[in-house]
């Protein structure tokens, strides 16, 4: 089962970036967090949420800038250096913008989920850090959310008004800073950080933007997300659940979130993102070798209703014509 969950080395460097002001080198940052020294060295590599939170933790030590994050994304400055930014780049307005932003995210981060919305008049553009090594860092929450401020003002040449930012994190003892970069009512310990303004806003143009090259870029971003949608969590839970059922044990939810090393509501969410939940997922695996065994008749009936963990066979029975239409001896006989 691979690990899908990883961050490109551009979105790590971007967050390194301006660290001249600090009077360190990314080089001092990545030896004392004790990583491969070549991790950031080409823009395809790919970094674990662990080896990505080694990184912030050693540049937040060699700073000692307790508001690194909302700094090092205020300072953003160089256009997106990715193929989700050269998409973004050549979207007609912000909406189109957050639209695909959200679509083909996990291409450089799959360490969390981002949405859009609008609600009562106001877009909600929201981002929820779900590795288990990242969740609970303030500084890469703080980097994202100032960063998407910084890459609205790169794509219009606007300064967004903002309604209100929500953090998911206690409130620090000092929220100066926040008040100055952010110039809105700040929100702590929230479901999710985002940055909340009046929708009309995301009406705003993108400068120069280029329809024919959009089109080239989707492409290719499509081409890169397929890849990363042939290993998704539905597949992975589909995985665990024919491993188990097959030993005759139906799991819980949270012993598969145990197994993915996430928390219940992460695998939720995720899931949620693929347009599934758990509960379609056991019915939609337990069908399926309900299917398999029925068509192998050395295997009885009642050895099925055991297998996939129903309390008896009039249960099975039920279950089956709800998925199919006939019942498992109807399906039999048809077969």
């Amino acid at each position: 089962m691979q690990f899908i969950r990883s961050i490109s080395a551009t979105k790590i460097s971007s967050f390194l970036n301006n660290l001249y002001g600090y009077e360190i080198s990314i080089e001092e940052v990545i030896k004392h967090a004790g990583v491969n020294p070549l991790i950031l060295s080409s823009p395809d590599n790919r970094l674990s949420g662990f080896e990505a939170q080694k990184i912030i933790e050693a540049t937040i030590i060699l700073t000692s800038d307790d508001n690194l994050g909302l700094h090092q994304g205020e300072h953003l400055s160089k256009g997106f250096s990715n193929i989700l930014g050269y998409v973004l780049m050549n979207c007609s307005t912000l909406k189109e913008c957050w639209t695909k932003y959200c679509r083909y995210e996990k291409i450089i981060d799959s360490t969390s989920i981002s949405d859009f919305k609008i609600i009562d008049n106001y877009a909600v553009l929201s981002n929820i850090t779900l590795d288990k090594s990242l969740e609970n860092n303030r500084q890469f929450s703080e980097f994202k959310i100032s960063g998407l401020l910084s890459y609205i003002k790169l794509l219009s040449n606007e300064n967004l008004q903002l309604h209100e930012v929500h953090f998911t994190h206690s409130k620090p003892s000092n929220t100066s800073e926040y008040e100055r970069i952010f110039q809105c009512k700040i929100s702590f310990e929230k479901s999710a950080n985002a940055l909340i303004f009046d929708s009309e806003l995301l009406n705003i143009s993108v400068i120069e933007p280029n329809e024919k090259l959009l089109l080239l870029f989707e492409k290719n971003a499509e081409e890169v997300l397929e890849l990363f949608n042939d290993n998704t969590y539905a597949n992975m839970v589909t995985e665990i659940l024919l491993e188990e059922i097959k030993k005759c044990n139906l799991p819980s939810i949270k012993n598969v979130a145990k197994k993915l090393l996430l928390s219940v509501r992460s695998l939720q969410l995720y899931l949620h993102k693929e347009d599934t939940s758990y509960i379609k997922l056991v019915k939609k695996t337990r069908k399926n070798i309900a299917e398999k065994y029925l068509n192998d008749r050395n295997i009885s009936i009642d050895e099925i209703t055991y297998v996939l963990g129903f309390s008896e066979t009039s249960a099975f029975h039920r279950a089956f014509k709800n998925w199919t239409g006939v019942t498992p001896t109807q399906f039999r006989k048809l077969n």
